[in-house]
């Protein structure tokens, strides 16, 4: 497991450390803002680019999961002042897959099988470039109705 991190800037997790590139697994964002505009009753939410799903709580209330593009879900409306934004990621296991083989730790337990890549050859993930993972935005709100 890779050490706990606080983010400025949304990256892949690949960009973050050795361990971080080798991770599998779910991890979680977590943002406090303040409501621009307490008229708005009703808000989107765009994740921006997600790899590969994400689970959404605002205000501690579970929103939804979104796992395919455009990564978009309706929040409903904000509450006056501070917001909570919790977003939990999980990436593939790919990249631990390649740290694995890269490492020559065996991970396949398969019995009377063969392994094989889509060409019919043996299988190597040593020579798979490590795929992004994690929350990788942008992520936007934006208002959908507000009252007058």
């Amino acid at each position: 497991m890779p050490p706990s991190a606080t983010v400025s800037n949304l990256e892949s997790w690949t960009k973050l450390s050795p361990e971080a590139e080798a991770f599998s697994g779910s991890a979680t964002y977590t943002l406090q803002f303040d409501n621009p505009n307490a008229k708005i009753e009703n808000c989107s939410l765009n994740l921006g680019d997600v790899r590969e799903s994400a689970k959404v709580w605002l205000n501690g209330e579970f929103i939804g999961t979104a796992w395919s593009v455009p990564y978009q879900l309706n929040i409903g409306k904000l509450k006056s002042g501070k917001n909570t934004l919790k977003i939990q990621v999980t990436n593939l296991s790919a990249n631990r897959i390649r740290n694995k083989e890269l490492n020559g730790e065996e991970w396949k337990i398969f019995y009377e099988i063969n392994m094989v890549d889509k060409d019919y050859k043996k299988f190597d993930a040593t020579k798979w470039a490590p795929m992004p993972s994690g929350l990788l935005g942008p992520i936007t709100i934006t208002p959908l109705k507000q009252q007058n």
